[in-house]
């Protein structure tokens, strides 16, 4: 058991990396007709009312850092909160790629000791420095054949990344992310500082919000 810290939070020994996206006023990743930027507004000021609250309009629930399941194409699969709570802390193994192209090919290494459905793959691609650029998601790098291949070979419970789609972004079959869900599977995306941890395993918690009936919902995202 992890020790205590005088806080009274669990002292994990290493620092704590935040890879979840900020979300602000005006953002919208895909701007389609039928999802709208995010609204965030002061309600309250502590120089008008003596307190301060915000409002925000929910965007799109995947329209920041969020976690995805299966319920977003299958009809029989379980919601969010659904999922039990444990399965939202998971040992991660990250691999770092630098593609040249949109396409990513698969990387020439293995996951020695990796748990095909209990770990976790994050995946760097380098897309964090564009995530609030209008073209973040149609110019963004998608997954190549190869790549899905070496995936789903080990079936990871969450799969992450500092990107937005997995499939090309032109392809609404979607054929890696079925296959990726058929298993039972969940999307985290998109992250950032994946590019800054120093190790090649973490621990990662992503804890979405609990929002009945819903696929996907925005999360907080740690990793240590």
């Amino acid at each position: 058991m992890a020790e205590t810290s005088a806080s009274g939070i669990p002292d994990v020994g290493r620092p704590i990396y935040d890879l979840t996206v900020p979300l602000v006023d005006g953002m919208d990743w895909y701007g389609e007709h039928d999802t709208a930027p995010a609204q965030v507004h002061e309600i309250g000021s502590l120089a008008d009312q003596g307190w301060r609250s915000h409002w925000l309009s929910l965007m799109v629930l995947n329209g920041t850092t969020y976690l995805e399941t299966a319920a977003h194409i299958s009809a029989d699969a379980p919601t969010l909160d659904q999922i039990p709570p444990e399965c939202f802390i998971t040992r991660a193994f990250v691999v770092k790629l630098a593609p040249e192209s949109q396409e990513v090919p698969a990387p020439d290494c293995e996951l020695e000791g990796f748990a095909p459905g209990v770990d976790s793959l994050l995946l760097y691609l380098g897309w964090e420095e564009h995530l609030y650029s209008p073209l973040c998601y149609g110019d963004s790098p998608y997954f190549s054949p190869a790549l899905q291949e070496w995936i789903l070979a080990y079936r990871p419970a969450m799969l992450g990344a500092d990107t937005l789609s997995f499939d090309h972004p032109d392809d609404e079959t979607m054929p890696f992310v079925r296959a990726l869900f058929g298993y039972g599977g969940m999307i985290l995306c998109p992250l950032i500082g994946l590019g800054e941890l120093p190790m090649a395993t973490v621990t990662v918690c992503a804890l979405p919000m609990r929002v009945v009936g819903a696929s996907a919902a925005p999360c907080r995202v740690l990793a240590w």
